[in-house]
């Protein structure tokens, strides 16, 4: 038997299960099982463009994750970014009750809030532009894999005859 399961998984099973998207960068090896008859040409043919096809979605998987996790790591870095810059607008708050400081000075401070406040939403927007594009990709390929399992079961219950 080429294939182990004869039932159809959505995307999210597929992910989780075989590609280990939700947190850890490991990613499995493809599992080739010696099935009947696997010296026939078809057999290696099938299970070839399955291999490489399920290759590609592991590499696909790994860059949709590298790109949530490196998107994660930017917005961590802004949201640090903007409780120093309140820090100091505090400070300065209270040195300009205490005459040290002009409330003007604030305004330049205000000014890189706004400016991380717009870097951090055009780090959201980059990264999903970025996942859809590989995610299309992605899908593209799942649906070849899919249909080459369809047709190596296909192959394996007519040569077998049933």
């Amino acid at each position: 038997m080429l294939f182990h399961q004869s039932h159809q998984m959505n995307l999210q099973d597929y992910l989780v299960s075989n590609y280990a998207i939700a947190g850890t960068a490991q990613i499995r090896q493809p599992e080739h099982e010696p099935g009947v008859g696997s010296s026939d040409s078809l057999d290696q043919l099938l299970r070839q463009k399955s291999g490489v096809l399920n290759k590609k979605l592991e590499i696909l998987a790994a860059e949709i994750w590298w790109r949530l996790n490196i998107s994660a790591r930017n917005l961590v870095s802004v949201d640090r970014d903007k409780a120093l810059i309140r820090e100091m607008l505090t400070r300065l708050d209270v040195a300009a009750r205490y005459q040290m400081r002009e409330h003007q000075d604030k305004g330049i401070f205000y000014r890189k809030l706004f400016e991380l406040e717009t870097e951090a939403r055009s780090e959201q927007v980059e990264c999903w532009r970025d996942v859809v594009m590989v995610m299309r990709d992605f899908l593209t390929v799942w649906e070849a894999h899919e249909q080459a399992r369809a047709r190596a079961m296909f192959i394996e219950n007519v040569g077998s005859g049933t």
